[in-house]
């Protein structure tokens, strides 16, 4: 999901600009002046900086999400092998002698509890997270993605935040 929306803006099609909207900025190179034009939809340098954050909280936040999930995974396979002891020693138990069934109903209940851990807490803040995280990429497509910028802006956020370009291909900008 947050792939497509960052290929759509870090992709976005160079646009010349040639109305005048609410924001301008002049800068001279060489013997010409340049007036940068920030129409809606084209990001201005500062709209570059706090989608280039974003973009990274939504990397750290899906690297979270994929942990938490391995977790769940091995949490799981926990759960599975307890069951399948447990098979193993109902089949072998002694009925006759208390201290091996109170052993086999104290292993039964560490295993209703794990289930009841997994599927009353995991999987719930699994869901809360993997919300979060789709919010975050909506927000995201919404203020950042199939936007338009100047190059000249991009490399100067690239260089203040001291970040390495994400893009797949060194152009997309104005």
């Amino acid at each position: 999901m947050r792939t497509l929306g960052r290929i759509l803006m870090l992709g976005a099609a160079a646009t010349v600009l040639l109305a005048g909207p609410a924001m301008a900025q002049q800068t001279a190179t060489g013997n010409a002046e340049v007036i940068k034009v920030y129409e809606q939809g084209t990001l201005t340098p500062a709209d570059i900086r706090a989608c280039m954050r974003q973009d990274q909280r939504l990397v750290d936040q899906e690297k979270r999400l994929v942990a938490y999930q391995q977790s769940m995974t091995t949490y799981r396979e926990r759960i599975r092998a307890l069951e399948a002891d447990l098979d193993k020693r109902r089949k072998q138990i002694d009925g006759t002698d208390p201290a091996a069934v109170t052993e086999y109903n104290t292993r039964v209940e560490r295993h209703r509890t794990m289930i009841d851990t997994f599927n009353d807490e995991m999987l719930p803040t699994l869901d809360q997270r993997r919300d979060q995280l789709n919010k975050l990429v909506s927000d995201y497509n919404a203020r950042c993605a199939d936007k338009s910028y100047f190059e000249e802006d991009w490399q100067a956020a690239l260089a203040e935040l001291g970040i390495a370009d994400p893009r797949p291909t060194k152009s997309g900008g104005k």
